[in-house]
């Protein structure tokens, strides 16, 4: 039996058919999550690795090594980068491409564990596969007349809980330039008095603060645990402590030192507009739906607003969902322009509102069913799975013009069987042209790597609407003939004179054949030759709301310095009229990263596009000049976010790099200005970083015999240095839900002064 037979006999169950997948694409459409992106996959694993203020040589042998090392063990490892600087560590692994990467960081994660006992006591590690999930899609700014720890504890503890609860939500981050911490600062005249040092007086509070459990027993029928406890309920209580009993007295902590509420010295700053400011950061589960969040989000900060003291103000610095939602009606508009422009063109030349509606109902039906294809392969709505849509509405209404046209051109020939010699005739040719379509996109979603990523949802949902448009226009388009074809009707004769203006100039063309490809000839070479002078990019350029400033400081650069170059450049930026929000971060960064106190990062969020008359582009272009002229000395750097992400993401932070290799990093470093110098004068190269040189360092040499003299070694000279100058963490105190660092240390006069340090180290030993 014929194709058109076989439709003809089962008509009902084919109309039943579509009509059943049409309502299913329906429902999987309106289900489908959206995001910006299709799902990617990097096969990147990063490492991060803190240990206190280890110099960048010492940090590079005693961690970096060690954990490369253990890194390169990884089966499927491709590549492993590293960054080393004072007191931390970033290392990346990259795998292969088609590298289970679930599979791979468990192993880096197992290859890690047993690199830890060689690594210096105290090291802190973050193992992590580097997803778009690790990016914010929401960060917010807590302002208010509090001070930063304040701030702090209001988006930790009150803030991060509820928006935490959000469905789909992923991690909640709270970052800001203090936190909480109670400061035990000693006397040196007072501890040298009393033959103790700092970490004699963290070891007593330690022994004192303590919980455990010692027996239990039975009465009345229940057991009741018993609990020796020696936490302290109050701050005054940390005071009272005892860390010497003599015969005739008992000293304790206040009466070699003073006992309040402070926090920890900076190594970080976070600033809202300007002003001190609690950042906080929400990122979305894989597969999550990022317009759902955005929403459930918008209410729970809605909520807290309300429920915040009066004075703290919440501002949105970054919304990822706005972009994402633009971006998809941006698409989806011109989906349903192209799908109308195309209507209006078969009814132009076709001249019949019932062949033009038979051709016309294929949009909607291939659409919805495509999007239960994508449901059905885990794919989501982004601007690549709709671009491809885009791209198809052409192709789709292509094979039902096709199939009308020759039922038509049949039943004006007077046939009997119209319908069915026109799917005879015409199944072949329609085949091969949709299938020649589909061959010609597929392979895009065989390439590796990201790029293969992008374009696999590009290529599925592109030939699921073809191939969908194929069948249905053999199989409900030859059903619908039959109430669409009017027998009576008489011929109608398309185009017009289009038609005749056609015929007339193709007579001349085939007449002078060499003519033709000579014309043909020329508009090839002169498209090859606009091909060298059209710009490249991976990425179309796109108004994202905002950009990222990228800053660092020249090296060495105090903490204060830093902070007093960078109110420069916000003042800047708040003084454009563009700017809505701005937030900065110094010691770190947007993303998983070790970041020095040089460096960091500035997120301008720019007011909606209809309110104001520059784009992005033309915005940074006339930043650049200010923010360089206003901060003199700071290299600067300019990124959209999105970009920025990607660039993360697949380890390629700038789009050019320029490595020069060998064995002495003086020498390189030399090399490297010589290239910078040589880079500058590049046209179209702009924010230009050069070579990133360490922190200026002092060494104290200490003399092992003469401290074996006082009974010490060199470690407990360092121990006591280090107790001294940065302090020791003795213990937590516990108030409600939250624990709290004790942090003994000297007065900051004493801290901050080399030479009385010096002195009263020396003296307590």
């Amino acid at each position: 039996m014929s194709l058109a037979g076989t439709v003809d006999r089962y008509g009902r169950a084919i109309a039943l058919a579509v009509a059943l997948l049409a309502g299913a694409g329906l429902v999987a459409g309106t289900n489908l999550p959206s995001s910006i992106y299709p799902r990617l996959e990097f096969p990147r694993v990063v490492i991060i690795g803190h240990s206190g203020t280890i110099p960048a040589r010492a940090m590079m042998m005693s961690v970096t090594r060690p954990l490369e090392q253990a890194v390169m063990e990884v089966p499927g490892i491709r590549r492993v980068r590293s960054t080393t600087f004072r007191g931390a560590t970033e290392i990346s692994a990259q795998f292969e491409p088609s590298t289970d990467m679930v599979v791979a960081l468990q192993q880096v994660q197992g290859k890690i564990d047993d690199a830890r006992g060689s690594l210096p006591d105290g090291t802190e590690l973050i193992v992590e596969r580097l997803t778009p999930a690790a990016f914010p899609m929401y960060i917010l700014n807590l302002t208010g007349p509090l001070s930063s720890a304040d701030l702090y504890d209001y988006a930790y503890y009150v803030m991060r809980p509820r928006l935490a609860r959000v469905p789909g939500a992923g991690q909640v981050a709270v970052s800001a330039s203090d936190t909480r911490e109670i400061e035990v600062v000693t006397d040196p005249a007072r501890l040298l008095a009393a033959g103790l040092t700092v970490h004699d007086v963290a070891e007593k509070l330690k022994s004192a603060n303590q919980l455990a459990p010692v027996g239990r027993y039975s009465t009345g029928g229940v057991q009741q645990l018993v609990l020796a406890s020696g936490l302290w309920t109050s701050v005054d209580q940390i005071a009272e402590t005892p860390i010497a009993i003599r015969p005739d007295s008992v000293l304790r902590v206040k009466d070699v030192g003073q006992v309040f509420r402070g926090a920890p010295d900076r190594t970080g700053l976070i600033t809202g507009n300007g002003a001190d400011a609690a950042s906080v950061s929400v990122s979305q589960q894989v597969g999550a739906n990022i317009l759902d969040i955005e929403t459930s989000v918008q209410e729970a900060v809605n909520e807290l607003a309300r429920a915040l003291p009066s004075g703290l103000h919440i501002t949105k610095v970054y919304d990822l969902a706005e972009f994402v939602r633009a971006s998809i009606a941006n698409v989806r508009d011109a989906i349903l322009i192209g799908g109308l422009l195309a209507v209006v063109i078969l009814l132009l030349f076709l001249r019949d509102w019932r062949l033009t509606s038979i051709a016309a109902i294929t949009l909607p039906l291939a659409v919805l069913i495509t999007f239960l294809v994508m449901r059905l392969f885990g794919e989501s709505i982004n601007l690549m799975s709709m671009g491809g849509l885009a791209v198809a509405i052409g192709l789709v209404i292509d094979d039902a013009v096709v199939v009308v046209e020759g039922i038509h051109r049949r039943v004006q020939e007077g046939s009997a069987t119209a319908i069915a010699d026109a799917v005879t005739d015409l199944t072949g040719p329609v085949v091969s042209s949709t299938l020649t379509t589909v061959v010609v996109f597929a392979p895009l979603g065989l390439l590796s790597g990201v790029v293969g990523q992008f374009f696999r949802s590009l290529s599925l949902t592109l030939s699921a609407a073809v191939l969908a448009s194929l069948v249905l226009a053999l199989t409900l388009i030859p059903l619908l003939a039959h109430w669409g074809i009017q027998r009576d009707r008489a011929e109608a004769h398309p185009g017009g004179r289009l038609a005749e203006w056609y015929a007339a100039t193709l007579r001349p063309m085939l007449a002078r054949p060499i003519v033709s490809l000579l014309i043909v000839l020329v508009l090839a070479v002169a498209g090859g030759l606009l091909y060298f002078s059209v710009g490249s990019g991976f990425l179309p350029r796109a108004d994202e709301g905002g950009f990222v400033v990228d800053y660092l400081t020249p090296p060495g650069t105090a903490l204060e310095e830093t902070d007093r170059l960078l109110k420069k450049i916000e003042r800047v930026l708040l003084d454009t009229p563009d700017v809505a929000s701005v937030q900065r971060r110094t010691g770190s960064e947007l993303g998983l990263f070790a970041t020095p106190q040089n460096s960091g990062d500035v997120l301008v969020r720019l007011k909606a596009r209809n309110q104001r008359d520059r784009s992005s582009e033309e915005i940074i272009s006339d930043l650049r000049d200010k923010l360089t002229a206003a901060a003199p000395g700071v290299e600067i750097e300019f990124v959209q976010l999105l970009q920025d992400m990607l660039g993360d993401l697949e380890g390629n932070p700038t789009p050019i790099e320029v490595k020069i290799f060998g064995d002495d990093a003086n020498v390189l470093a030399e090399l490297a200005e010589h290239v910078e110098e040589m880079l500058g004068k590049v046209e179209g190269l702009v924010d230009i970083v050069g070579v990133q040189r360490g922190n200026p360092e002092i060494t104290w040499q200490i003399d092992p015999t003469a401290a074996g003299r006082l009974g010490l070694t060199v470690a407990d000279v360092q121990q006591q240095i280090s107790a001294a100058w940065l302090g020791e963490v003795a213990t937590d105190y516990l108030a409600l839900d939250r624990d709290i660092p004790v942090r003994v240390r000297y007065p900051d006069g004493v801290r901050f002064n080399p030479g009385r340090l010096g002195e009263t180290v020396i003296r307590c030993v």
